[in-house]
């Protein structure tokens, strides 16, 4: 895994189980920002995206920066690498977790998404 990278992720964590397109925010613990079709119902940390953001991506949707999920080990060497995020969405990543932090993500992983994301827009 590598931060800042697109994978899609069988997972057994919804019902029932499907891909889950996730964007890697810390390599060394498996950490992973969920992109959603729509936003969760709380409405806290969704960045919208357009279908033009990466090319994993088929329509609108969005990135819940509200959590962050880890898989286990057998999903993740079953996981499918789909490239870098750009440096525009890296940007956008970071600008949104720094002027607007999601209330219901703990500080740890706010600022390991923000220190592991902001090498890609430098």
């Amino acid at each position: 895994m590598i931060a800042g990278h697109v994978y899609v992720i069988y997972s057994s964590l919804t019902r029932p189980p499907k891909d889950k397109i996730t964007v890697c925010i810390c390599a060394t613990e498996n950490l992973f920002f969920w992109i959603n079709t729509k936003p969760q119902r709380l409405g806290i940390g969704q960045l919208a995206l357009t279908a033009t953001d990466h090319a994993a991506l088929t329509h609108d949707c969005f990135l819940d920066c509200s959590r962050v999920t880890t898989f286990s080990q057998h999903e993740l060497e079953k996981a499918q690498h789909r490239g870098p995020i750009s440096t525009v969405l890296a940007r956008r990543i970071v600008e949104f977790l720094v002027n607007d932090p999601p209330k219901t993500l703990p500080p740890r992983f706010l600022t390991l998404a923000i220190a592991n994301l902001t090498p890609l827009i430098r």
